[in-house]
């Protein structure tokens, strides 16, 4: 052997020619090596940051930076990362320097890789997406939670945004103050702590599994156990003292309070309830009952209106179910309850008894009252606000972060500087939810937080009293800036635009139209998305998406293609020119618009400039944009089964109705003849081919894809490739049984201004 040779050998360098595998007396019986010329050839080769033509190649550099560690493995002699290998190259995502080589070093296009290299080679740096499905609790059969998780090498990884800790009261872990890892850690379905994405506009892939679980599941329960009426002194009373904790070291005191007072012990007498267990049963029984409030219903998810209510009667009925609520909180995270039996019990509470401890919760942590005052036989209460500041703190960054138009005005109201001013929790309902801190986790707390920031901005005037969670398919302008709800699709399209921000659900500051009013609201006519998980789609996420592809005992290299969008030829034809706006009742087309008696619904559309032509997009769908969770490692290689299409963004206004030719029972059915629901049920959620929309360059040409896919009913996955590589992308929506991947470069993100928070008073 020549010393070039040998060298080559040593250092695992490639030969040029082609291989083949045979069995060799120097290794074992039966031990197997790549071999060439009669020599063994290693079985796995790292990239080196070396050139082979670099004239000062230092041989111990290149073996440290490799990093190769040899090890036998049944049969098989593989490699592995040494533990020298430089931790940012394992744990950092991609770079546009970084180039893979495929085949890898070391194999050729027709070798056949062992399953351990193959998870080494093809699987490392990706994800394995798995979908779960429970049984409602207390639910008919047939009724689902789903849920959706990403496993990683990289547990810090997420495709969740990143928020401000004082919007973390959106979400409730049942088991205690830390954020939840998990999505059925909350008392909220879907779990609003998995539910916005990355990008604005955009939603995690849990929140979109979780959105075709049965999330409006009627769960009743009755009883005819009575509490004992009590005062509303006596409630306040109890409640005040209650600031202090349970009477736990002294459990008979403990019993009388609670059945001298309260409730009923029908066997007193004989075994009274002196155990934790049994006061907790007796006071789930009571607030059982059909006529306390239920506050897992929409309408009754603003606490504030009932504290702060005219009528005596729901006034007195609040407290009293409050009271009975705090008893039971207390009880269940007692120290004398286990933790086992606190994790089995949360879980199964009805709905109604669980959102009952949910405002106990959000009461103690944030709530104290004063000792009542009785004046001419009225009763004076003062509510001590424990976390006032940090409210006002959390409603300013969220006005800063959405850049709104008069944050002169916003600062000098929260400053509470003018004695002549309302006090802050005294301007609405939602004011006082918010400013007290009492908010139910869910889809509810945008609405009131936006409501205050409105509340605490006088040159809105009326015009913007018509926001509610009820309608959800709202947004409004106010002057030359639009504002849109995450749950409506305009705000979901826009999102992709140019110095757009998301924050607690609420999407903007948002292109203007001269279609509207300088302060209106609206709500926009969006249809449902026409895609709808089933259980067994959920439960096979995983095998859909399976990097590696089905399980083998060997994985042909050439099934595996290296893919990457095309950088070299980026489209900057596509320009926003309008957002549009059509009232959809002919009574209403005219110039004399008010909204005396609520808000006018439109329908809403986007023409776009292409080539000098003009291109107008309906937002008819309400689909949802899945932000794609981020690998590491990448570009990796994609399974030869995972078909795909790629396209340019400007040729996507030639393709129609993508993904939804193949409808159950065939046929030449025209959408047309269909009204919504057959559309959701009719279509398939087999994923035959995802279409690539190569959306790099300006932030219009996302927001286009964006349009497109609500013009047409698609949901999408969305991708940022400095994060997320096309590989990747493609198996997430194929796990999520999406058609469609957005991929984009993150020039929005450059694109968005600092604000330097200044006012003109400063």
């Amino acid at each position: 052997m020549s010393s070039d040779a040998a060298w080559r050998w040593a250092h695992g360098r490639e030969y040029d020619g082609a291989y083949r595998r045979e069995s060799h007396q120097e290794y074992g019986e039966g031990q197997e090596r790549q071999i060439k010329d009669g020599r063994p050839y290693p079985a796995r080769q790292f990239d080196s940051p070396y050139s082979r033509s670099d004239a000062s190649y230092d041989h111990k550099a290149r073996s440290q930076a490799s990093g190769i560690t040899r090890s036998s493995e049944g049969q098989r002699l593989v490699a592995y990362p040494g533990r020298s290998r430089p931790t940012e190259l394992a744990t950092s995502h991609m770079t546009a320097t970084q180039l893979p080589r495929w085949p890898p070093w070391g194999f050729s296009r027709y070798s056949d890789l062992s399953p351990t290299e193959a998870d080494e080679l093809i699987r490392r740096g990706t994800l394995d997406f798995r979908g779960y499905y429970h049984d409602i609790p207390h639910a008919p059969y047939g009724h689902y939670h789903f849920y959706s998780a990403a496993r990683g090498q990289y547990d810090d990884d997420t495709d969740c945004a990143h928020q401000n800790e004082a919007f973390n009261d959106i979400s409730l872990p049942l088991m205690g103050p830390a954020r939840p890892s998990e999505p059925w850690e909350t008392l909220e379905q879907p779990s609003m702590a998995f539910c916005f994405g990355t990008y604005p506009g955009t939603v995690a892939l849990n929140y979109w599994v979780s959105a075709s679980g049965s999330t409006h599941t009627v769960v009743k329960v009755e009883s005819e156990s009575r509490p004992r009426r009590v005062s509303l002194l006596g409630i306040l009373d109890r409640l005040r003292r209650l600031e202090d904790g349970l009477e736990e070291n002294d459990p008979n005191l403990l019993y009388r309070n609670l059945y001298g007072n309260l409730l009923n012990d029908p066997d007193k007498y004989k075994h009274p309830h002196l155990g934790m267990e049994k006061q907790i049963a007796d006071l789930i029984t009571v607030l059982s009952r059909s006529d306390w409030i239920d506050f897992s219903r929409n309408e009754n998810q603003v606490v504030a209106k009932f504290f702060t209510c005219k009528d005596q009667d729901r006034y007195r009925l609040f407290f009293h179910q409050l009271l009975l609520s705090v008893e039971l909180f207390l009880r269940i995270h007692s120290k004398d309850h286990s933790t086992w039996a606190k994790k089995r019990l949360l879980p199964q509470l009805p709905p109604k008894i669980a959102w009952d401890l949910a405002v106990a919760q959000r009461w103690i942590e944030n709530m104290g009252i004063e000792k009542p005052k009785t004046r001419s036989q009225q009763v004076s209460i003062n509510f001590i606000f424990h976390n006032k500041k940090q409210q006002i703190e959390a409603l300013r960054n969220f006005a800063w972060t959405l850049k709104w138009p008069n944050m002169t005005e916003v600062e000098y109201i929260l400053e509470e500087k003018d004695r002549n001013e309302r006090a802050l929790e005294d301007r609405s309902a939602d004011a006082m939810s918010w400013f007290t801190g009492v908010v139910l986790p869910g889809a509810t707390m945008p609405w009131i937080l936006m409501n205050s920031l409105i509340d605490c901005d006088r040159d809105t005037g009326e015009a913007l009293n018509f926001l509610s969670h009820m309608h959800p398919n709202t947004g409004f302008q106010y002057r030359a800036n639009t504002y849109w709800s995450w749950e409506c699709i305009v705000g979901k399209v826009l999102g992709a635009a140019s110095g757009v921000n998301q924050i607690a659900g609420w999407i903007g500051p948002c292109r203007f139209t001269p279609d509207l009013k300088r302060i209106e609201v609206v709500r926009v006519n969006q249809k449902p998305g026409r895609q709808r998980l089933s259980p067994k789609d959920v439960a096979n996420m995983s095998e859909r998406s399976d990097p590696i592809g089905p399980e083998d005992s060997v994985y042909p290299v050439r099934d595996y293609e290296l893919v990457t969008p095309d950088t070299e030829d980026i489209s900057d034809a596509i320009r926003m020119e309008k957002l549009n706006f059509t009232p959809t009742s002919s009574m209403l087309r005219t110039s004399s618009r008010n909204q005396e008696y609520g808000p006018v619904t439109f329908d809403a559309a986007i023409t776009f400039a292409i080539a000098g032509r003009s291109w107008p997009l309906r937002l008819t769908y309400d689909v949802m944009f899945v932000a794609a969770y981020p690998c590491h490692g990448g570009p990796h290689v994609l399974f030869c089964e995972y078909a795909y299409r790629a396209v340019k963004i400007e040729d996507v206004v030639d393709i129609r109705n993508w993904g939804y030719n193949d409808r159950i029972g065939g046929g030449s059915v025209s959408d047309d003849d269909l009204d919504d629901t057959q559309k959701v049920t009719l279509y398939r959620n087999t994923v035959k081919e995802v279409l690539v929309i190569e959306a790099l360059g300006v932030a219009d040409n996302e927001v286009f894809a964006r349009a497109w896919c609500s013009h047409w009913g698609i949901s999408a996955v969305t991708a940022n490739t400095n994060r997320t590589c096309m590989a990747c992308s493609i198996r997430e929506a194929y796990a999520a049984c999406l058609n469609v991947v957005i991929l984009t470069d993150g020039r929005k993100d450059e694109e968005v201004e600092e604000i330097e928070r200044r006012t003109d008073r400063d």
